[in-house]
Order: C-alpha cells, then sequence, then structure tokens
C-alpha cells in the first residue's frame, strides 16, 4: 500500500514482523535505523495537522467574530456620531431660538414697562382733569347757591333800614336763622364769607365800585361791602364788591 504523508511524498512502508517491530521499537525508538517515517508517525503527524487545522479554523472563525464585532461597533459608533452631531445641531438650534425669545422678552417689557409709565401718566392726568372738572362744577353749583344768601342778607339789610314793627320781628329773626344754617351749610362744604372791612384793597379779591368817605377806615381800605365775597377752600369763589376809602370827610373839606 502507497501512502502520501503530509507533505505530499508518497512512499510504500515496510511490513516487519511482530518480532521485529517489537526489537526496532524497544532499540531504535520513534523512528527506524532506515530513517523512514513510520505508519505510527505518520497518524501521529496527521492527527496533530488535523488538531493545527482544526485551531486555525476556530482561530479564523473567532478573528471573523471579532471582526464583525468591531465593524458592529465601529458602525455604532459612527452611528452614535451621527446622532451626536444631530444632538448638536439640534442643541445649537434651540440655543438660537431661546436668545431669540429672551431678546423678544426683553423688548417686550421694555414695551411694558413704557406702557406703564404711558398709562399711569394717562391716568395721572385723567384723574387731574376729572378732579378739576369736579371743583368747576361744585364750585359753578356753590356759586350758584351764593345767590340765596344774598337775597337773605338783602332782606334784613332792609329789614333794618326801614325799621320793621316790633309784631314783625319774629320775622327778622326767622331770615337770621335761616341765613345763618345756610351759611353753616356752605361752610360744610368749604365756602366761607370774606370780611374785608378794614383791609386794603386786593384787586385778586375785591371788586371795586367805587369810593366813599370815611373816618375810620385809611385811604384805599375797604370801607363798605356791596355784596359779600366767598372762598372755597382757600380758592376764590366770588370776589367781593366793595367801596374803598378816600379817607376822612373833615380832609376832604379842608382841602
Amino acid at each position: 500500500m502507497t501512502y502520501t504523508d503530509p507533505f505530499g511524498r508518497r512512499y510504500r512502508p515496510t511490513q516487519p514482523n511482530r518480532q521485529a517491530r517489537a526489537v526496532s521499537a524497544s532499540q531504535a525508538g520513534p523512528h527506524s535505523g532506515s530513517g523512514q517515517p513510520t505508519l505510527e508517525d505518520y497518524h501521529r503527524l496527521s492527527d496533530a495537522f488535523v488538531t493545527l487545522q482544526k485551531k486555525m479554523e476556530e482561530a479564523q472563525a473567532q478573528l471573523a467574530a471579532t471582526q464583525e464585532v468591531l465593524r458592529q461597533q465601529i458602525k455604532s459608533a459612527m452611528d452614535f456620531q451621527d446622532q451626536l452631531g444631530v444632538a448638536n445641531q439640534q442643541i445649537d438650534e434651540i440655543s438660537e431660538k431661546r436668545d431669540g425669545a429672551l431678546a423678544l422678552a426683553v423688548e417686550r417689557e421694555e414695551e411694558l414697562a413704557q406702557l406703564r409709565i404711558e398709562t399711569n401718566n394717562y391716568r395721572a392726568r385723567l384723574e387731574q382733569r376729572l378732579n378739576r372738572e369736579a371743583d368747576e362744577k361744585r364750585l359753578a353749583v356753590l356759586n350758584d347757591m351764593l345767590s340765596l344768601a344774598d337775597h337773605l342778607e338783602l332782606a334784613i339789610t332792609y329789614w333794618d333800614q326801614n325799621g320793621g314793627s316790633e309784631a314783625d320781628g319774629a320775622f327778622r329773626g326767622n331770615l337770621v336763622a335761616t341765613r345763618d344754617a345756610f351759611l353753616d351749610t356752605l361752610r360744610r362744604h368749604g365756602v366761607v364769607p370774606q370780611q374785608p372791612i378794614g383791609h386794603l384793597f386786593d384787586p385778586e379779591l375785591h371788586e371795586a365800585v367805587g369810593h366813599i368817605a370815611s373816618d375810620e377806615i385809611p385811604v384805599d381800605g375797604v370801607a363798605l361791602v356791596v355784596r359779600t365775597g366767598y372762598t372755597a377752600h382757600d380758592q376764590l369763589l366770588r370776589p367781593a364788591r366793595v367801596m374803598i376809602s378816600s379817607g376822612s370827610a373833615t380832609a376832604d373839606m379842608e382841602n
């Protein structure tokens, strides 16, 4: 029988008898003295070759598996890098939108602050105008009511100048009581009559209707009140019509 060794060499092994093989095995060891490999050497070499080939296949399989894992990891890393790039782009877009929103918020806050200022100014002007109009209307109503005080005062003056009877004295008392009650009502609304007699004539408070000689009132002083003037909360409601003193009548006659 012809054999082929792992190196491709063909040979026909010798067939020694059992005794010769035993002697050869005991004396020559693993190889015969002729230098030719034995069948056992061939089997051992063949087994070693098969084992080595299996290990190489296993190593190649492990290498292929490792390369596949490495490819998957590289692909995962590339995918992660792409996702990271997309995430960074989204972060940049969100940052730009946030910056725009913050700028818009600041602008709206400034506009709101300006609107508050304008609203407060408008409210203040409106309140001033309404208060002024209310004061003007109140003063107009109070001014219209002053004619009643004038009529009561004229009635009392006429009574005193013409000397009514004692029987009609109660009527004068009623007139005085009515006048005083009406003046008290005006005072509760801040309206008080002027008392200009003896004071120097003031064109901002008094309205002159003429001159009159007076021994008691100095020149240019208010000597007589023709119509009572009134003030409301230190504001002129109606000027007093007065006669201005021209000095003593005796001094005028001497001059």
